[in-house]
Parts: structure tokens; C-alpha cells; sequence
């Protein structure tokens, strides 16, 4: 049996109305744990976004999160790191981004 653990979820897609309640209504189907979510547009296209997520799972269940998502339309590609540092940078240097542009 596989050990839950944390992952870092990075997921560039179209900046759509209903893209992160379509990426949370999947993560809810497979129970899969958000411990935190930031999410903004691209700084130099207001047509494109990302989202990080710091997610609490089994590897297996990354691996299947991924590809599902990956299956929407909206989404350009998701990648997922273990453990918690990448989010840490990742939200620190969106944060950053999204501040400058407002």
C-alpha cells in the first residue's frame, strides 16, 4: 500500500470561468486531499492562468490526478513534484508576479 504524502501540483491552462472548479471537482472525486491553492492569470496573457496546488496523496493517485486532468480541454499540462519545497517557490514567485502586475 502506497504511503500518502505531499505533492506539489503546477497546472497551466486557459483562464476560463469554470477551469478551477472543473480541477477541484476532480481532486474531490478521487478524495484527494488540497492542503493549499493559488491560482492567477499569466502575466503577459490574460487568456492563460496557473494554478499550484499543494495536494496530500499516494504517488499512484498523482499519476492518475495528472492524467485527468491533463484530458480537459482547458488544460495546457499539469506537472507534480513531491514534497512541499517546490510550492513553497512556486507560490513565492507567482505571488511576486501577480503583485507586479497589479
Amino acid at each position: 500500500m502506497d504511503m500518502k504524502q505531499d505533492f506539489t501540483l503546477e497546472i497551466h491552462s486557459d483562464n476560463n470561468f469554470s477551469v478551477i472548479n472543473r480541477i477541484v471537482n476532480i481532486l474531490n472525486r478521487r478524495r484527494v486531499r488540497i492542503k493549499r491553492l493559488l491560482a492567477h492569470e499569466n502575466e503577459d496573457d490574460f487568456k492563460r492562468g496557473v494554478a499550484v496546488i499543494l495536494l496530500h496523496t499516494t504517488d499512484d493517485m498523482m499519476e492518475k490526478v495528472k492524467h485527468q486532468l491533463e484530458k480537459l480541454i482547458e488544460v495546457e499540462h499539469a506537472i507534480y513534484y513531491e514534497g512541499t519545497d517546490l510550492y513553497c517557490e512556486l507560490s513565492a514567485k507567482h505571488t511576486e508576479t501577480a503583485t507586479i502586475n497589479n
